[in-house]
């Protein structure tokens, strides 16, 4: 396409990095970009905002600013989308301050914050406990007559809830109302949550009823809020009753009740149990699991792994190790493959290689035979702690064993290579394993290989 006479246009490069952008070819997609320059075709708006918008996906914020700020010298003007996309990617990875910064700085840039710039900058800063900070933000927000919308409104609430100023927080849902901004379904379930984490049911239970009268119906969240409220004043019967309306109901995350009923099972509540860790609600997970375990179904393998998965992912160590102690324990349940794989992995990300390689040993004791995730966490462990030489034994006998390495082992090892040598005999080893003749790994996978959580 490069080489094409005539040149091709700009829509043909727009579509062309598009289409790289949505494979997550995004190294492609700037190569593509930079011979553009070359050849002296002009970006268009579009084709901007589809790069930065990927850069900053990828966790790539700074080659993103660094975009920005080299097509600024060249006289192009990047838009308020371009520049919100930048200050997201900052506060995702956890540089509120920086995202701040520019977003002060935008006006100085010739472009206008938004509704959304704000609201992004409010969020982060209140999941960043400066919620005084972010009420700033917020009157600054007012005083430049932008409108704040549901989502601003509804991270402060949630800093406030954080900060046990419930009282400060009913007042901000009384002035949305007042200002003709309708709370949604987090609003109230922000506050239900609230009042239970305090043992308050009855104030959740008010704003549960406010809540149905202004027409919006509970989720799953919100009722998992309330059993949990239950649950901290040992009232176990009303959370169980309670769980069985929600399952009888088939009452899913933002979705209305269906009002048909369906016979509670393992996998209904593994489907609950799996949503509220990944939408980091463990305390309402981990109260879900004691009201499964108190009634006649009780919890299975399954349900621990997940309750495990996103304990150690949350850095709760304790209760993760408490649980597979306990899973241990149970007269009828024992840990299988993927109960191991997890601890393992948890401890490894937490400094306990050690620890992580006895258990990684006790496994095949047990009768649970390591599979090939089981070999590749315990190999990141050891790799991510610079002991390449435990790695490499361990490498030497997953392959043996027919199972081959996935891309964050590959990425790890290349990360200790000298000098990234590629013809090192264990990459070698590596490359022409099982699967891997069949498999190309790409460099998008290599990027993306160390954000990846167990198998």
């Amino acid at each position: 396409m490069l080489l094409m006479n005539p040149r091709p246009s700009i829509v043909k490069f727009s579509q062309l990095v598009n289409s790289l952008m949505r494979m997550n070819a995004f190294d492609a997609a700037l190569y593509a970009s930079k011979q553009m320059e070359k050849l002296g075709i002009q970006f268009d708006d579009v084709m901007l905002s589809t790069l930065i918008d990927g850069l900053c996906k990828d966790g790539r914020v700074i080659e993103a600013a660094s975009l920005v700020h080299k097509i600024r010298i060249l006289g192009y003007h990047p838009d308020a989308f371009s520049y919100t996309t930048i200050i997201d990617g900052l506060c995702t990875l956890g540089q509120t301050s920086a995202g701040l910064e520019l977003l002060k700085n935008m006006k100085e840039l010739g472009c206008q914050p938004d509704v959304v710039s704000y609201s992004i900058v409010i969020s982060s800063l209140c999941k960043d406990g400066m919620v005084s900070k972010a009420f700033d933000v917020f009157s600054e927000m007012k005083d430049e007559k932008i409108q704040p919308d549901v989502v601003a409104y509804n991270s402060l609430i949630a800093g406030l809830c954080i900060s046990s100023t419930i009282n400060e927080a009913m007042k901000l849902l009384n002035e949305m109302v007042e200002r003709k901004i309708m709370p949604d379904t987090v609003s109230y379930s922000t506050l239900v949550d609230a009042f239970c984490k305090e043992g308050n049911v009855l104030g959740a239970k008010v704003i549960l009823k406010v809540m149905i009268h202004r027409g919006f119906l509970p989720d799953v969240i919100t009722y998992t809020s309330l059993m949990n409220g239950y649950c901290l004043r040992n009232e176990l019967d009303k959370a169980r009753k309670l769980f069985d309306f929600i399952v009888s109901k088939r009452c899913e995350p933002n979705v209305k009740m269906s009002g048909q009923g369906c016979s509670p099972d393992n996998v209904t509540y593994n489907s609950l149990l799996d949503y509220l860790c990944r939408q980091g609600k463990l305390d309402g997970a981990l109260a879900l699991f004691q009201v499964i375990d108190n009634s006649s179904l009780k919890s299975n393998v399954a349900g621990y792994n997940i309750l495990m998965d996103g304990l150690w992912k949350a850095g709760r160590e304790k209760e993760a190790r408490e649980m597979f102690s306990r899973l241990s324990r149970d007269k009828f349940l024992q840990p299988d493959t993927r109960a191991y794989t997890i601890t393992v992995d948890g401890l490894c990300r937490q400094g306990f290689v050690d620890e992580a390689y006895d258990l990684f040993r006790k496994m095949e004791g047990d009768s649970c035979l390591p599979d090939s995730c089981s070999y590749n966490v315990i190999i990141h462990g050891f790799l991510r702690h610079k002991d390449p030489l435990e790695a490499i034994g361990l490498i030497h006998e997953m392959v043996s064993k027919g199972f081959s390495a996935d891309a964050t082992t590959m990425s790890l090892l290349i990360e200790l290579l000298p000098k990234n040598q590629l013809d090192h005999p264990i990459f070698q080893k590596l490359l022409n394993g099982p699967d891997m003749k069949t498999h190309k790994i790409g460099s998008t996978d290599l990027s993306a290989a160390a954000t990846q959580g167990t198998c």
